[in-house]
């Protein structure tokens, strides 16, 4: 078998570059300007044309899957807030999105048209410098899910000179690990360079499948070329579909290139032995040529995503494809899986340095413990927890190895997730027991949706809750009496066109009649750190001071590993009892006439605050030692820190939540 080489380059210029040269006899030896003779029109023969014509049949097709992923990734990335936007290209070109929005939602739907346009932008969906715009008419349109959209790109020029006239239609559907997209062309493309048309695509159906457990693909097409430098037609058949590992030439594969006559090209695709190679065979005429300068890795690539490398097929070779939809990865769902695509099955996956999470890289530092699946050459990465919102995250590296034993470590990049929705959302405390009616809210919820939002309010625990307003911001509930474990509460929160996030709330049981102290400190409270402390009789002990000669002064102390102080009094001529006491600064530095609050531990304390306190029930035995208390208050550590919510119980039925 011979090989010939023909230099293909870019798919949207190598069908062109082929179409001119055998316009013009197959080229000149010499630079300066030919005249080119006067041209008789040849019959329709691929007798010395088949790798010409096999040629631009592969480049037609990565051109139009190039095309399409051009869609893919420019619909996918905007849906979510609003499709007008501007912004820069890689190469600094900018480019401007419009939406004509027939729905008046504010968002990419079913009956709208979206309009891009460039200029000199370099795209890398289709590898050259484009200016003008496109066009997508919408017929259907599930994020991420599914979408039917007619492509229009007639007034965009690639590389100065090449136009695409005509529309093309895509339609995409994705399930868990497989996705199948489908390209027609329902009014013919012309293939233009400098104002003449150089081939037209008419027929066309092309489907490329994607399985992302296998890390296969398989492409096939069937329609009609008109050859203008072949003055004729041929017809493109798949025998079977050309196929192959991601990011890997096809190795399995046969197509037919045929005219009106009895003329017809076999293509075929190589296994193993020069799988960097297609072989081509007309008649008894047979030789080679070579993928790499055919298409330019729409093929190939993963989901809309065109191989900045192609490989040689091997039984062996493992490397990262990419993250299944890198698009994503400015525009994160705050409990969205990373999901990572590997050029073969995946045996393990262990994070480098203990456990696999999402480490924000900016304060206050959140980091959320992710789980990990594998599902063949599917690695999903989840967020145990709901991630902040606006916020930049990283992930951590980690270990992979193949079921063929190949290894490497890995950093994948990060994520900036999305700011459509903030949620906010709190509770009285974090705490219940047996009488409690705990309310619970999402009202301060941040929206930049430009619409409203809805919200869904579920128990994720066992214990039979059952919401008042289980579908408003906020709600309340009565504890099940025979609830006596956490519970955990999640709220839904979603747009008006589909996103939504997940927020969780645990409450803590405690047992009636104990004895407890406990603190809810926001990020930014020096004294609480930022946590969710419980403190009880099982891990601590608890002493009540009450000088006989201070009746307005209550001190709790706590102590364990460490030990925490609260100390309440009362404005100094009145007597410490049942009451709110607003206003409350520093004790022992408070006013006489005003009460004191100081609420300190584990070495850290305020210098200066401002609070309160509601004492709801205090009593004494007769000697004078407190028999019952319960008290709920508030800190202000230098006055201007956020508020530190806590709460004391001491043989008592108040309920923690009121």
């Amino acid at each position: 078998m011979k090989y010939a080489s023909i230099n293909y380059k870019t798919p949207l210029l190598s069908l062109l570059t082929l179409s001119l040269i055998s316009a013009c006899g197959g080229g000149g030896g010499g630079s300066d300007p030919v005249t080119p003779p006067v041209q008789v029109t040849p019959p329709v023969s691929l007798a010395d044309y088949a790798g010409e014509a096999s040629g631009i049949s592969l480049s037609s097709v990565d051109s139009l899957l190039q095309l399409s992923f051009l869609a893919h990734n420019s619909l996918f990335t905007t849906t979510h807030i609003n499709a007008n936007r501007e912004g820069s290209c890689i190469n600094g070109g900018i480019y401007e999105q419009t939406l004509t929005d027939n729905d008046d939602n504010s968002v990419i739907s079913a009956g709208d048209q979206v309009t891009v346009t460039y200029r000199e932008c370099y795209l890398d969906s289709l590898n050259g410098s484009t200016d003008g715009s496109v066009r997508y008419d919408v017929t259907a349109f599930n994020e991420q899910s599914d979408y039917d959209i007619t492509i229009d790109a007639s007034s965009l020029t690639v590389d100065d000179n090449v136009n695409l006239v005509g529309s093309l239609r895509v339609n995409y559907q994705r399930e868990e690990t497989q996705s199948v997209m489908t390209l027609s062309t329902p009014t013919g493309i012309d293939v233009d360079i400098d104002g003449d048309t150089i081939i037209s695509l008419s027929n066309m159906e092309i489907v490329k499948r994607e399985d992302f457990a296998e890390a296969q693909y398989s492409v096939s097409v069937d329609g009609d070329i008109r050859d203008e430098a072949l003055d004729g037609t041929y017809s493109l058949s798949q025998v079977t579909p050309f196929s192959g590992y991601f990011d890997e030439f096809p190795n399995e594969g046969e197509m037919t290139i045929s005219t009106s006559g009895t003329e017809s090209i076999t293509v075929t695709a190589n296994f193993v032995e020069d799988s960097a190679l297609y072989d081509v065979e007309y008649k008894d005429d047979s030789f080679s040529l070579s993928w790499d300068s055919t298409i330019d890795g729409a093929i190939t690539g993963l989901n809309a995503q065109r191989s900045s490398y192609i490989y040689e097929f091997r039984s062996d070779n493992f490397d990262l494809v990419s993250v299944l939809d890198t698009n994503t990865l400015t525009n994160y769902g705050l409990n969205d899986s990373y999901q990572l695509v590997f050029s073969r099955p995946v045996e393990s996956f262990v994070a480098s340095y203990g456990e696999m999470a999402f480490q924000a890289e900016d304060w206050p530092f959140d980091k959320v413990l992710a789980s990990v699946e594998i599902n063949g050459a599917l690695v999903t990465i989840t967020p145990e927890e709901s991630l902040m919102a606006d916020s930049f995250y990283g992930l951590s590296s980690f270990l992979v190895t193949s079921t063929n034993q190949q290894s490497f470590s890995m950093y994948v990049p990060s994520v900036q997730t999305r700011d459509d929705i903030i949620p906010v959302v709190t509770s009285q405390t974090h705490l219940y027991r047996f009488n409690d009616t705990p309310t619970l809210s999402a009202g301060d919820t941040g929206n930049n949706t430009n619409g409203e939002l809805t919200y869904q309010w579920q128990e994720l625990s066992d214990s039979g809750v059952v919401f008042e307003t289980p579908n408003a911001a906020s709600t309340t509930f009565t504890v099940p009496e025979t609830a006596d474990s956490e519970l955990t509460i999640e709220v839904v929160i979603t747009s008006e066109y589909g996103y939504s996030v997940n927020e969780k709330v645990v409450l803590e049981y405690v047992d009636p009649f104990g004895t407890i102290l406990s603190f809810d400190s926001p990020e930014g409270d020096f004294v609480g750190g930022g946590e969710q402390r419980l403190f009880t009789e099982n891990e601590g002990v608890f002493t009540f001071i009450s000088p006989e000669d201070a009746p307005h002064y209550l001190s709790v102390d706590y102590q364990t590993d460490d030990w925490w102080t609260l100390d309440l009094a009362a404005p100094t001529d009145e007597v410490l009892g049942v009451g709110v006491y607003e206003g409350a600064t520093r004790w022992p530095f408070q006013s006489p006439t005003g009460p004191g609050l100081d609420f300190s531990g584990a070495s850290r304390g305020c210098n200066r605050l401002s609070g309160r306190f509601e004492i709801l029930e205090l009593s004494y035995d007769e000697s004078g030692n407190v028999e019952s208390l319960a008290v709920n208050f508030e800190q202000n550590c230098e006055e201007t820190m956020p508020t530190l919510k806590g709460l004391v119980r001491h043989n008592s039925s108040v309920p923690l939540n009121q």
